[in-house]
């Protein structure tokens, strides 16, 4: 072999790679394990029920009727937080935060609106 195709191969090994490396990163970074955790609320009637998924920095999403209808937009929180739900209504929830030994997050608090379709 000549210093030529040893190149051509070693160029394509190398594309080879990269190529499988973006797809494993993506598949791992798009697939359905953002959340550790979920639980699901159901309505004091019992037809409706929502979903909070929360992420490893403890951030909630809200699903209802497998539609997100809340994102939390927040950096996250450095300890675990637990979130719970209070039905107000078969269509209006709010999600809180259910650590009471820590008031400095008291403010989070979330009215939200179920979707109906």
């Amino acid at each position: 072999m000549n210093s030529m195709s040893r190149s051509k191969i070693c160029t394509k090994t190398v594309i080879s790679v990269v190529i499988v490396v973006f797809v494993m990163t993506f598949v791992v970074g798009c697939s359905n394990q953002m959340y550790e955790k979920e639980e699901i609320f159901k309505s004091p009637t019992g037809k409706k029920e929502v979903i909070v998924k929360v992420d490893y920095v403890s951030r909630p999403d809200v699903f209802c009727d497998n539609e997100c209808i809340f994102r939390y937009e927040g950096s996250g929180f450095n300890e675990t937080v637990y979130w719970d739900v209070e039905w107000l209504s078969e269509e209006e929830i709010r999600l809180y935060l259910s650590t009471p030994s820590n008031d400095k997050y008291a403010d989070e608090s979330y009215m939200i609106e179920l979707t109906s379709k």
